[in-house]
């Protein structure tokens, strides 16, 4: 009898799959958006001017079948010119 193995990706190209999909929403800040994984764990990292672009990052990596639970260490760093508006 055989036994059958599940497939698996290479952690390589699930990373650049993901990259790829928050590269093409539109913000050039996502641009900054680096993925790693270790397993079915998927590590997020840059840094990013609001939580809503933070949002739409998560929003692309949840939806990957490949991908159990991420580790999101994306930092939100205001714009320094939207600072000055505010005072």
């Amino acid at each position: 009898m055989q036994n059958l193995q599940e497939a698996t990706l290479p952690n390589e190209f699930i990373n650049r799959r993901i990259e790829s999909s928050i590269h093409q929403i539109g913000y050039p800040q996502l641009k900054t958006i680096r993925c790693e994984s270790n397993g079915s764990t998927l590590i997020l990292k840059g840094e990013l001017n609001s939580y809503y672009q933070m949002q739409l990052a998560l929003k692309i990596a949840v939806n990957e079948p490949w991908i159990d639970q991420i580790d999101n260490h994306i930092r939100i760093v205001p714009d320094s010119r939207e600072l000055n508006l505010i005072f």
